[in-house]
């Protein structure tokens, strides 16, 4: 009860700041030709991400992040952190949500974690990540109800770059 009460709060509160919009950084941005993933700015953070199709940036939720909205994506939040996120507080959440199909990635700078469940909502497709970029720490994280928008996600994830 209180993870499906979590879930509705997490969606309620992304699709209200998805409405408001803000000056996230680039709105509107395209890929390239072919569904090949194009380089979007995120000014608010200094850095930019890979998406394919048009995505729109704008505030997520909190300080110090932006909300990334694209079809190929859904609602993809990347947010500066005051420390980063340990792999293992990671592996809880997912265990937390009875996630499946949990695979974790070392990056260079950080990793990577999906998993998925299927709850009251339907299915869930998890992208959680950690990085540090340029001294500076990061999360990038979405809930989406596809496969192929997971694997668009962490594939932005890993994009990450100033």
């Amino acid at each position: 009860m209180i993870r499906t009460s979590m879930f509705a709060l997490f969606t309620a509160a992304s699709l209200l700041v998805a409405c408001k919009g803000g000056d996230g950084g680039t709105s509107g941005a395209k890929a390239t030709e072919g569904g090949k993933p194009a380089a979007v700015k995120l000014a608010k953070l200094g850095l930019q991400v890979d998406i394919a199709g048009e995505a729109n940036v704008g505030d997520g939720i909190g300080d110090g992040s932006v909300m990334i909205q694209g079809g190929a994506v859904g609602a993809l939040q990347v947010e500066a952190a005051k420390a980063p996120q340990t792999l293992e507080d990671a592996k809880s959440d997912a265990s937390m949500f009875n996630g499946k199909n949990v695979k974790e990635e070392k990056l260079a700078d950080g990793w990577l974690l999906t998993y998925d469940n299927s709850g009251s909502a339907g299915a869930n497709f998890f992208v959680a990540s950690s990085r540090t970029i340029g001294g500076k720490n990061y999360k990038c994280s979405t809930t989406v109800s596809d496969a192929s928008q997971q694997a668009a996600a962490a594939a932005a994830c890993k994009s990450l770059r100033p």
